[in-house]
């Protein structure tokens, strides 16, 4: 009698662990899972935030869900400038709860990886990738109405370029990097930038043993 007690205490045990773990499955699987209600009422802010601001940007039927904490919001709504071609998020600041969009940043991103890219070509060859970064808040700081935008060459902002090299360090990186900052700011493509070097091996593992580089001009 009392081995069969055991075994059924034992048996229940492991019922209530399994139900446990299932549970907890379920709810990680639940929160990777956009709620369809927080989608429409992004897009339905979105639509009329878009509309009182922007004379020609539309919403997009996406809507961004990052569940991981990649961006200072939960969900945005995705909108497009058809004039120019900008594809940028509208959502609401988690913060201050502040309806913001991400125009100009977005804009400036897109304009500085095209002015770049040449030079990039000619200074890293095809061993490089890189993303062109904006800090929004500084731009917003700056109170530029998205109806009439500032350029980027004028404003007192910095971009953060990081720089990927997909080889093993070489011993002239930097002075590399260093003449290609150079060329950006006598051609009048960047006035000001913050720079960051990280490398990937050639087996596609990131490097991260102190070799990256971090330059400012």
């Amino acid at each position: 009698m009392k081995r069969y007690l055991k075994w059924l205490l034992a048996g229940f045990g492991v019922i209530v662990i399994v139900i446990g773990v299932a549970g907890l499955v379920f709810a990680f699987y639940r929160s990777m899972q956009p709620d369809p209600d927080e989608e429409a009422k992004v897009m339905k802010m979105a639509e009329s935030y878009v509309l009182e601001r922007f004379k020609d940007a539309e919403v997009t039927e996406d809507v961004l869900f990052d569940n991981m904490g990649n961006f200072p919001f939960e969900y945005a709504a995705i909108v497009v400038d058809s004039v120019t071609g900008t594809e940028f998020y509208v959502y609401e600041n988690e913060s201050t709860g502040e309806i913001v969009d991400t125009f100009l940043s977005s804009k400036w991103e897109d304009a500085v990886t095209e002015a770049i890219e040449d030079s990039i070509d000619t200074a890293f060859g095809a061993d490089v990738t890189y993303v062109v970064l904006y800090d929004e808040e500084s731009i917003r700081q700056l109170d530029v109405s998205s109806a009439n935008p500032i350029a980027y060459q004028t404003a007192d902002v910095s971009p953060t370029i990081l720089l990927t090299l997909h080889r093993e360090p070489e011993a002239d990186d930097e002075e590399r990097v260093r003449t290609w900052m150079s060329a950006l700011q006598e051609n009048d493509i960047l006035k000001r930038a913050e720079i960051r070097v990280d490398y990937t091996a050639k087996n596609g593992e990131l490097l991260d043993d102190g070799t990256g580089l971090d330059l400012s001009f």
